[in-house]
């Protein structure tokens, strides 16, 4: 659906070259929610402005369908970008405008039919749980009711692309989830690809199919959301993901348990679905005559799948350790062994 492959994106500010964008490449298909994830300055702002050739790259290509936007005349990129809405941070609302004339504003530019606009707009504002207030001014909303007038009117011309840029940093936490959950109602009753950008990895896990990770103008890693959190492979994605799980075990305890000198390991073990509801602490006492402390737990949901993490001590026999984590292994569980707080 979207593929973008090697772009850059070199900026000029008073004879200083800036590049935002260093050889990206990403392939988003079609109906999924893709996410990238990048502190301030990272670079993924002006990449997904370059899906819709807001930005147009210093080099690379972006298709869309397979069409390649660099090929385009201005007239037919206008054609393209009617497909592709876009929601952004600030809303970008008409402030002298109602609510109602705000989400109609894309079907007057095409002259649509007054009744086929009217019914449009108010089928919108129904989805979005606003049809009682298109009347009402951008003044008189709250921030997540004009974010939700902001997704109503990107909806307007049937897009097949749904571009957020950082869609919810400016919402409160509660408000954040109801529209979170909105866009995840829209990709599934519309099939409407989106492609969102954030710096909180809470967007990430709740919504998004697959992510990439950025820095530096870089794509530093991607995949599908799971196998990141559960495998990270670099420091700033470990660094995202300790927002959920703060993995680190306080200092004073490993101090403790250096000090006691008994044998034993220290397992980091990634529960993926059904695997967390596995008596495997049990297993480990009974079947292998060992003795399993629990140093930290948590366990949250990644979309629609379960995916916990646990760190334990076990203490006992070496060969008893080792078969125990090969059976832990085979029951399909990620097992690490550390040896330290972090």
């Amino acid at each position: 659906m979207i593929q973008l492959e090697a772009i850059s994106k070199v900026f000029y500010q008073n004879k200083r070259q800036i590049t935002a964008v260093k050889e990206a490449t990403l392939h988003i298909e079609k109906g999924e929610i893709f996410g990238i994830i990048g502190f301030s300055g990272a670079g993924k702002s002006t990449l997904i402005r370059c899906i819709n050739f807001l930005e147009k790259p210093t080099s690379g290509k972006v298709l869309i369908g397979g069409v390649d936007l660099g090929s385009l005349n201005e007239g037919q990129l206008r054609g393209v970008r009617r497909k592709i809405g876009m929601i952004f941070q600030n809303f970008n609302l008409l402030s002298s405008a109602t609510v109602f004339e705000n989400v109609a504003a894309p079907l007057r530019l095409v002259n649509a039919p007054k009744q086929e606009l009217t019914k449009k707009v108010r089928e919108l504002l129904e989805l979005v749980g606003l049809k009682e207030k298109e009347t009402m001014y951008p003044s008189q909303l709250s921030g997540g009711q004009k974010q939700r007038v902001a997704i109503a009117r990107a909806l307007a011309s049937d897009p097949e692309i749904l571009l957020c840029d950082e869609a919810t940093s400016a919402l409160d936490p509660q408000t954040t989830e109801s529209i979170l959950d909105l866009l995840l109602e829209i990709n599934r009753k519309y099939n409407i690809t989106i492609a969102l950008i954030t710096h909180e990895m809470h967007v990430i896990k709740k919504i998004c199919d697959r992510v990439a990770v950025m820095e530096n103008g870089e794509v530093v890693e991607q995949g599908k959301v799971l196998d990141v959190f559960s495998n990270p492979q670099k420091p700033i994605t470990k660094n995202f993901i300790k927002s959920i799980f703060d993995v680190n075990l306080p200092q004073n305890l490993v101090n403790k348990i250096q000090e006691e000198q008994v044998p034993g390991k220290i397992l980091r073990i990634s529960f993926i679905g059904d695997n967390a509801a596995e008596p495997i602490l049990a297993d480990l006492a009974t079947k292998f005559t060992l003795r399993p402390n629990i140093l930290y737990g948590n366990i949250t949901q990644i979309k629609d799948t379960t995916f916990g993490c646990l760190i334990i001590r076990v203490t006992g026999e070496a060969e008893a350790i080792q078969a125990g984590i090969d059976y832990l292994a085979g029951e399909r569980l990620q097992i690490e062994v550390i040896e330290h707080a972090d």
